[in-house]
């Protein structure tokens, strides 16, 4: 590692608009002005806040700031004037934003910043809410006491390119009575709160939906295999023509096997035993 970079800890907060490219399609020159000014709606709060902003590419923004405390009251107060902002226009042309922020280690390069710290607050940004924020555990350490706004444990995250996975939080946009904040949970007891799916469910109840795909195209082709060979027995029991076009649906569903590796029981409830088998599978490995 070279010692002579310039490193330091600082907060990022990144935020990009939801739907930009829908709309930009939809009509270029009122989005445009739309984007000026929300960005004059960031760069003003983040100036009243303390920070300092990084870079604006398209329609992302990344942003630091030397207080944790601040950036959080920065990114709430333009939250709740963007969303304020967008109530006249129809659902499809709201220009609403996602920010995620971070407090960790960046690398100083000119103005810009560059690192894990910066990755993290990026990959935060995208799991945010339209409209709403996500901040890290090391963020939440530092405001939970300080900022009279509901906080929600949201898991550990496995983020792209990052090692460890990472504490995610959102927090309420308005002020609660009194300074509220959740303590982390275990992520177990996350995934089984009724009606909340983490992004872990997400990708092991995808992966159940194929497997189930593939016993009802097994049924399927199985079903149409067999009336051929029916029909080949009544008409010409000597030549099993039924095997020429029973031959390609067998290789479809040889490959779809080996990729999905499709087993499990016949009932109906089959699907979602798989899925919480699965889910127990992971919680015993410690995931």
């Amino acid at each position: 590692m070279q010692a002579d970079v310039n490193r330091k800890l600082t907060t990022i907060l990144c935020a990009d608009a939801s739907g930009y490219s829908r709309l930009m399609n939809h009509d270029e020159g009122k989005t445009l002005d739309r984007l000026k000014t929300t960005r004059e709606v960031f760069r003003n709060l983040i100036d009243q806040y303390g920070g300092r902003v990084v870079n604006m590419t398209g329609d992302g923004l990344v942003s630091e700031f030397s207080s944790v405390v601040k950036a959080v009251q920065c990114a709430v107060e333009v939250q709740n004037k963007i969303n304020q902002d967008n109530l006249p226009f129809a659902d499809e042309e709201q220009m609403l934003y996602r920010i995620g922020i971070n407090l960790g280690d960046v690398i100083i390069e000119g103005d810009d910043l560059f690192g894990e710290g910066v990755n993290v607050a990026a990959r935060l940004e995208a799991m945010a809410p339209v409209g709403g924020i996500c901040i890290s555990g090391s963020v939440f350490e530092q405001v939970k006491n300080k900022l009279p706004r509901e906080f929600k444990f949201l898991g550990n995250k496995e983020v792209k390119n990052i090692t460890e996975p990472i504490p995610v939080y959102s927090l309420s946009l308005t002020e609660t009575p009194e300074t509220r904040h959740v303590m982390p949970r275990h992520p177990e007891t996350v995934q089984e709160e009724k009606g909340e799916e983490t992004d872990s469910d997400a990708s092991l109840r995808a992966y159940v939906k194929r497997q189930a795909s593939f016993r009802r195209r097994a049924m399927t082709f199985g079903t149409i295999i067999f009336f051929l060979f029916i029909i080949n027995m009544a008409t010409s029991a000597d030549y099993w023509w039924f095997l020429w076009p029973a031959g390609p649906f067998a290789f479809i569903l040889a490959v779809d096997a080996i990729r999905i590796f499709g087993q499990g029981n016949r009932s109906e409830d089959w699907e979602e035993r798989k899925l919480n088998e699965l889910k127990a599978r992971q919680r015993r490995n410690g995931r």
